[in-house]
């Protein structure tokens, strides 16, 4: 009895191990062709619109995401949580109730958030000025898409199909946007692209990857989700626990989009321009987080419904390691040679972000070292801890950009960014080990209080 228990352990070992080398293998190749192909497009964006032009693409695109954060109501990390559950536990009922549910509450609210901030863009449209709000009427096409594609790949996600999860979004997406700019370019002539025509490109390619993806789900459901299983609800619940994942969405787009809206409302369309450029080179030092996040999320809320804290605390160990090895190299890079990079890549005029890149490069290698704190916090449901930080973060964000982008500019702006990652950062780890008993950082002594196994463990 005690051997077959072994071998049973053995075996899920192995499955988990061999599960988390071929995801995260598998994300990490999607996750630098998705970083390769926003890089590319950047450059084509900077050298065609110039630094005003993609300034003002740069802002309306940030509106439109904020605008897609309420759309999605907290539906996509509520339904990797579910869908891993409801697998877990073989209902499939639930499954497709939850599938169903989180689709058609999207549906509804984004026809909401695009209406009333269509009424409330077009009030302030003498604000936004002309060759703004032609790009954000463009946009608002990209709301529902956006938001229903991202619950998308969450279902797939949650089915552990994390290289499908993402293509349609990181790959489908950016690679056709980037495909029809050259296609421009080439046929046509780079002074007939506009903030506005692109942003209709944009769009173009967003309903193409959607309808990819929903092809991409049907053909990757369980067996047993294809029999059309009588669907089970439990709206009350998913109700309870999307409001603080959709508050928590819409902090963290607060914080990753208040500075380049901040800017934009209180410096010009070139230093947004340059800003963004430099804010989407430093994001590169967290390619290797946001690849193992996608992988490590199903796995995390599996571990811990099983109540197995030891696994799950070398999990959290060795991944947040990994993330850290992967983000040095770039880091080093930006900081080193940051200026010709940027003159290189984008233009003489883009060279003014170079202290910014600096500045951001070191606060997302910050972000690196703490591992997957937040991911950790909402795939164990203890989502509400992660608002708290995010929210505070949030309020220390907008009061540092408030007084450090009007002397400062975007220097100003790229220390309010890195500030507002070491609050988060260290606020929910502190949340981590209170409620987990589990370190999350990279770096330093393994302290978790799940910690303590034999040295002959594996994962």
């Amino acid at each position: 009895m005690t051997e077959n228990c072994l071998d049973d352990r053995k075996y899920v070992t192995a499955t988990l191990r061999q599960q988390l080398i071929r995801g995260g293998a598998g994300s990490m190749v999607v996750k630098l062709a998705s970083v390769a192909l926003a890089f590319v497009t950047a450059i084509v964006l900077a050298r065609t619109l110039g630094a005003e032009g993609y300034g003002v693409y740069a802002f309306v695109l940030s509106l439109i995401m904020l605008l897609a954060i309420p759309a999605q109501v907290g539906l996509p990390q509520l339904v990797v949580r579910e869908t891993a559950k409801a697998q877990a536990n073989v209902n499939w009922g639930l499954m497709r109730g939850l599938w169903r549910w989180s689709n058609l509450f999207v549906t509804l609210f984004s026809v909401v958030v695009v209406t009333l901030g269509g009424m409330a863009f077009w009030l302030g449209s003498e604000w936004l000025g002309d060759q703004r709000w032609q790009t954000l009427v463009v946009g608002f096409a990209l709301v529902p898409l956006i938001a229903l594609g991202n619950v998308r790949g969450a279902a797939l996600r949650g089915l552990r199909r994390v290289v499908l999860g993402q293509l349609p979004e990181s790959i489908l997406r950016p690679g056709l946007l980037l495909a029809m700019l050259l296609a421009v370019v080439w046929w046509w002539n780079a002074e007939v692209l506009t903030p506005a025509s692109v942003m209709g490109l944009h769009g173009l390619a967003a309903l193409a990857a959607f309808l990819v993806g929903v092809v991409l789900l049907l053909r990757a459901r369980p067996r047993a989700l294809r029999a059309n299983p009588q669907p089970q609800y439990e709206s009350a619940y998913w109700r309870r626990a999307a409001v603080p994942l959709a508050m928590l969405a819409g902090l963290h787009l607060i914080n990753s989009h208040t500075d380049i809206i901040m800017l934009g409302t209180i410096r010009t369309d070139e230093e947004v321009g340059v800003y963004r450029i430099v804010l989407q080179v430093a994001t590169l030092v967290v390619f290797g987080l946001d690849a193992m996040n996608q992988v490590l999320q199903p796995h995390f809320a599996r571990l811990y419904a099983q109540n197995d804290l030891a696994r799950l605390q070398r999990l959290v160990t060795r991944s947040a390691r990994i993330i850290l090895l992967l983000a040095l190299p770039p880091v080093l890079v930006m900081v080193v040679f940051g200026g010709p990079l940027l003159e290189l890549l984008f233009g003489v005029e883009y060279r003014l972000g170079v202290l910014a890149l600096g500045i951001l490069a070191i606060g997302q290698l910050i972000n690196a070292a703490m591992g997957s704190v937040g991911m950790l916090l909402n795939m164990t449901g203890h989502e509400r801890d992660t608002v708290r930080g995010v929210a505070i973060a949030a309020v220390c964000n907008v009061v540092m950009n408030l007084v450090l982008i009007p002397p400062f500019g975007l220097n100003g702006a790229a220390i309010s960014t890195a500030m507002t990652l070491l609050i988060w950062n260290m606020i929910l780890r502190y949340y981590v080990f209170k409620r987990l008993g589990i370190e999350s950082v990279a770096i330093g002594p393994n302290k978790g209080l799940h910690s303590g196994v034999s040295k002959n463990r594996t994962l």
